[in-house]
């Protein structure tokens, strides 16, 4: 979805800004210099084919030289994984990724709340996104995945921007005790809904929530049009539970402005150095969708563009 978690390492009162730990170099990287165990993942959406056909799905994503698939939750019906999935049938999509030699690192959960979104006038609709989210969580502890994606839907004409922020910051703060039952992390992501536009307003969110498994889903995409994505990275910091990859064309201007990575203006080196500053250490997964890869490319040219990335 164009437009449009890992548990930080700091509990019981720790700060966001506490020193990188042992082992650890300040600028991210270990004490033998190496550059961590950033991975590559991709989305579930983001992967041609029957989308009725989960191991043909995951085995090119292996295929492909991905680490991890991140999986979405939605409604009964939207896919392999609803908020209906059973216990044993999640159990399933968990052995059949190991099989397959793929990890779930995380779930999108867009699908999930689409109908109850956060920013919505109606407490019993927000009191329903927090079950929903409760129920996303707990399938995705279930799948062995540490974060579930938050979308919270648009801000629209009659909603006042304070409102907004009050039903986000307590809705996020409702989802606490679901997120410690399950031990995962929910993540905000950053999406073109003209709602938490910059990097200091992400801050000021995650802080005045203020516990250590409510973080964001960092999409660096998702902010070229009206930010620079090194920033949001410097900003953020270990707020930064997961993040996304793919481009976008300023010039454009528009969603047709999305592109292949490294072909827009997202300036990945100066992302990737901000990134290891902050200690950041887990998924880089890409939500290029099919229609933004050149002609003659697939996935795996987006695994190599990833790859590439990494190294920068």
């Amino acid at each position: 979805m164009p437009f449009s978690d890992v548990t930080a390492g700091v509990r019981d009162g720790a700060s966001y800004t506490d020193a990188p730990g042992d082992g650890e170099k300040g600028n991210g990287e270990k004490d033998n210099g190496e550059k961590g165990n950033v991975k590559k993942g991709i989305c579930w959406g983001c992967i041609p084919g029957d989308a009725h056909n989960l191991e043909a799905r995951l085995s090119d994503a292996k295929a492909a030289g991905f680490d991890g698939v991140e999986l979405s939750v939605g409604e009964p019906g939207s896919g392999p994984l609803t908020l209906e999935s059973t216990e044993r049938e999640v159990g399933q999509i968990r052995d059949l990724a190991a099989r397959v030699g793929v990890e779930l690192p995380s779930v999108m959960a867009g699908g999930a709340v689409r109908s109850t979104p956060v920013l919505h006038p109606d407490p019993a609709v927000r009191g329903a996104a927090v079950e929903k989210l409760g129920q996303s969580l707990e399938r995705a502890s279930w799948l062995g995945a540490t974060a579930v994606l938050l979308h919270p839907g648009q801000l629209k004409p009659e909603t006042r921007y304070d409102h907004a922020w009050e039903w986000t910051r307590e809705t996020l703060k409702a989802v606490i005790p679901h997120a410690e039952r399950h031990d995962v992390s929910l993540a905000i992501e950053n999406v073109w809904n003209k709602f938490l536009l910059s990097p200091q307003e992400m801050q000021q969110m995650i802080d005045e929530v203020g516990h250590p498994l409510i973080g964001t889903y960092f999409d660096v995409g998702n902010c070229i049009l009206y930010g620079y994505p090194e920033q949001w990275a410097a900003i953020l910091g270990q707020r930064i539970k997961k993040v996304h990859v793919k481009d976008f064309k300023r010039a454009v201007g528009t969603g047709e402005g999305f592109c292949q990575l490294l072909e827009g203006d997202a300036d990945y080196a100066a992302v990737m150095a901000e990134l290891r500053a902050a200690g950041y250490d887990d998924y880089l997964t890409s939500e290029v969708s099919v229609r933004n890869m050149p002609a003659g490319q697939g996935i795996q040219d987006t695994a190599r563009r990833i790859d590439q990335i990494m190294a920068m």
